[in-house]
This record gives structure tokens, sequence and C-alpha cells, in this order.
């Protein structure tokens, strides 16, 4: 197999998509560990993941063309090991160069300067933010100004992350379509009318909290004045 051309090599594993696969096929030779790695897009992570920045940093080098990282810590349990944090999250953003999407999970030794990192990421087009307990609204106004390029953001259970100046300064830049915030419980239906001229380009929008009966009536109030005033605008 060592004697086939490089591009039929890369045209042969373009078209595995199982991981176990891939894993499998990479340990047959030494170039097609290098050509394996080198087409690896996306990688999903969680409790097993070393978190030295030696290990992360030969990680980033086995796949320097990452665009899509998934860090999922859920069920993850207080023991000998370590969780990614935010040492181990700048070894990420300054070494995948190509990162686009990037989703933090129940990533609970993560905090504001860790995520101000990922000012260094400006291919960043999408951020998802899922239990991240340490995280303010001080780090995502970082990401807001540091990642031009941002065009999806999902907030999902951050208990710490309220609407101040992040949100306006995303709705001033107008660059996101999808914006989903779930079960974030200092950002209420009102705060969204700072997102002001951010509601013309947007494609796709989630708000779930949890709620009483007043507090949804008022949601309906609020709501159609979003669409009353998009409306509006765009006429």
């Amino acid at each position: 197999m060592e004697d086939l051309p490089e591009a039929l090599l890369t045209e042969i594993l373009n078209r595995i998509t199982r991981t176990s696969d891939l894993n499998s096929l990479s340990l047959v030779s030494r170039q097609l560990y290098k050509i394996e790695g080198s087409q690896r897009g996306a990688i999903h992570v969680g409790s097993g993941l070393c978190t030295a920045a030696k290990a992360l940093t030969s990680l980033c080098a086995r796949f320097p063309n990452l665009r899509k990282v998934e860090i999922d810590y859920s069920g993850w349990i207080p023991g000998p090991g370590k969780q990614l944090d935010n040492k181990g999250l700048l070894v990420f953003s300054s070494h995948c160069s190509s990162l686009i999407d990037l989703t933090l999970s129940f990533c609970s030794c993560i905090d504001d300067s860790g995520l101000g990192c990922l000012a260094n990421c400006k291919r960043l087009v999408s951020l998802m933010l899922n239990s991240t307990p340490q995280i303010t609204s001080i780090g995502l106004f970082s990401v807001a100004v540091g990642c031009t390029s941002l065009s999806a953001l999902h907030l999902i259970d951050c208990e710490k992350i309220d609407s101040v100046e992040w949100l306006e300064y995303l709705g001033r830049d107008g660059s996101l379509e999808e914006f989903v915030v779930k079960n974030c419980k200092r950002i209420n239906h009102h705060d969204f009318l700072k997102f002001g001229p951010g509601w013309m380009k947007l494609q796709k929008f989630e708000f779930e909290r949890k709620r009483g009966k007043y507090d949804s009536l008022i949601a309906v109030g609020v709501l159609t004045a979003w669409i009353y005033m998009i409306f509006v605008v765009r006429v």
C-alpha cells in the first residue's frame, strides 16, 4: 500500500467515515498515519483527554487541520484525572488555526481568561457553551470582539452569563445568523431588545427559560414587539 500515490491514499481515507476504522487504518504504516492525521477535520474528546500541555500540543500536531472540536465532560467524576483548563484551551486556540466549530460541554475548569483565548481563532464560526459554570459575560464579550467570523452562538445552562455589553456588541455588529439561549437564568426575554440591528440578519433564534405563568405572558408581549420591529424595519 505504501507504493500507492499519496493523492490516491488521501482519496481512500476521505471515503472512510467511521472514526474507529480511521484509527485502525492509521496504524498500518507511518505514511497512512501522517495522511490520516492531516485529513482529520473533527474530534470529540472527553474524560479521557490528557490535559498536560505537552500532550495537548502533540494532539494538535497529530491533527493540524482540525475544523471542529467537541470537548464533553458530561458524566465526569472528580478523581486523579483533570479536566481541560484555561492553559489547555490556549493550546487548542494557538495550534488549531483552521478551527471553525467549537463545543465546550460541562467544562468546569474553564473560566473567562480561558475563553478569552478564543480571540486567537479568527476563523471560528460556531461556538456552543453547554453547562460551563465559570464563564461569565466578560469572557463572552472577549469572544464577541475577537471572533469576527462568529455566526452561530449557543448558550445552554450557563448560570453566570447575563446580558450586558456582549449582547449589544453582537447585535451592533450584526454577524449572528443562529442564536440559541436555553436555561440561562440570568438572561430574560427583555434583554434581547438590546440585540437591536442584529435581528435583521438572524435566521434562527431559540430561547427557552424555566418560568412561571406570569413570565410566559410577558414573553408573548415581548416577542410580539420583536416581530413588529423587524417587520417595520425590513419593509
